[in-house]
């Protein structure tokens, strides 16, 4: 859910890579209503598994923020101020998450999801802390949880870069040792009351986070050492090994899709490697030579990477609006009706797009541009 990196050859793979965890995500939510099947059995488990996306989602934050404090510290130059940084997450994150809540709370689906109460529910939610409290967690708008996730870790971040540069296998493998415990500790204490919101804290995500760190420093590293028949090579290699390990990764949560609080369990053991994958493929793909780089940087991946924080944001509203009001109209059960599972599909899938791509180029963008400005004032 942060910015695109950038649109600059190389870096654009990061873009279509963050087009690819928001279809994930949109897919899930949607098949979350309609049931509809994948179109053909073979990739049956993306849709069910598209939550990963989320996982993802923080794998490319923690990578996108840490570029140019890697790239500043490979070349010996002077990295962003912490003021310029965080004044440009503001800008990118807070309108946007404040316009959403308050359109939540304006066409009443905030008040169908439940909660402590609004203003518990609104102050959790303006300071970041919602998925602190069971109550809070999944309140106003379910999706908002990973926002919390986001903004702690960019508190964190200065912290942890000042770690990372001093030691930054050692940070990494301290970060993943923590997020392994923590999420352990979650299955130990709490399967059969109830993981989900341990789970969805930032400890149980810092192995993603570490491992974007860690993908963007050693990037540059292989870039300034490296000829680029290495580049490509090790590139090449490291792209189809990830994508291979994901793939396996998951289905294998999908065949553990029965277990009593699946995907959290699963998650307890898995999410480091699947983190690793992550930045397999990523790197890879950094590294790769430009026709295996377009298999991520191709216009359509890159444009839903472009509005994917807005198509965040609203996707699950939307389509959750639309069963509440029988749009498109059904009778009994609609999961048993094909064609309404279709036409459902279809349009819960335009109409958030739709949605995302105004929101993110008359409100995001504009709003954006224009803070960005005046945060680089004196």
């Amino acid at each position: 859910m942060n910015a695109p990196a950038t649109h600059a050859p190389r870096f654009d793979v990061l873009d279509g890579l963050r087009g690819v965890a928001i279809l994930l995500v949109l897919w899930y939510h949607v098949w979350e209503i309609s049931w509809l099947p994948a179109p053909i059995p073979q990739i049956e488990f993306l849709p069910e598994t598209g939550f990963i996306g989320v996982a993802l989602f923080f794998f490319l934050s923690g990578t996108v923020i840490t570029l140019p404090f890697a790239r500043a510290a490979m070349a010996g130059t002077q990295p962003p101020s912490w003021r310029h940084f965080y004044l440009r997450r503001f800008w990118k994150i807070v309108p946007s998450y404040l316009l959403s809540i308050a359109v939540a709370y304006a066409i009443g689906y905030a008040a169908r999801q439940g909660g402590a109460g609004a203003v518990p529910d609104l102050l959790t939610h303006l300071l970041f802390i919602h998925t602190w409290f069971p109550q809070s967690a999944g309140a106003i708008n379910g999706v908002l949880w990973t926002l919390a996730v986001e903004v702690e870790f960019y508190a964190l971040f200065p912290l942890l870069w000042w770690c990372f540069r001093r030691a930054r296998f050692a940070t990494t493998a301290v970060l993943i040792a923590l997020s392994l415990l923590w999420r352990m500790h979650a299955v130990a204490c709490c399967v059969h009351a109830g993981i989900v919101y341990l789970d969805q804290d930032l400890p149980a995500f810092l192995s993603c986070f570490a491992f974007g760190m860690l993908s963007a420093s050693l990037f540059f590293e292989a870039r300034a050492g490296w000829s680029e028949t290495r580049q490509h090579l090790v590139g090449t290699g490291a792209f189809v090994v990830g994508t291979i390990g994901c793939i396996a990764l998951l289905q294998s949560l999908y065949a553990f899709r029965l277990a009593n609080q699946w995907a959290a369990v699963w998650a307890a053991t898995h999410r480091d490697l699947l983190a690793l994958t992550f930045a397999l493929v990523a790197l890879g793909a950094l590294l790769a030579p430009r026709p295996l780089q377009r298999l991520l940087a191709n216009r359509p991946l890159v444009y839903f990477g472009a509005i994917s924080y807005s198509l965040y944001l609203y996707h699950q509203m939307i389509a959750r609006e639309l069963l509440i009001h029988r749009f498109p109209p059904f009778v009994g059960t609609p999961q048993f009706d094909p064609h309404w599972q279709s036409v459902f599909t279809l349009l819960a899938f335009a109409l958030s797009i739709a949605v995302a791509a105004a929101l993110t180029y008359w409100f995001e963008r504009p709003l954006q541009t224009w803070g960005n400005r005046r945060s680089e004032r004196p």
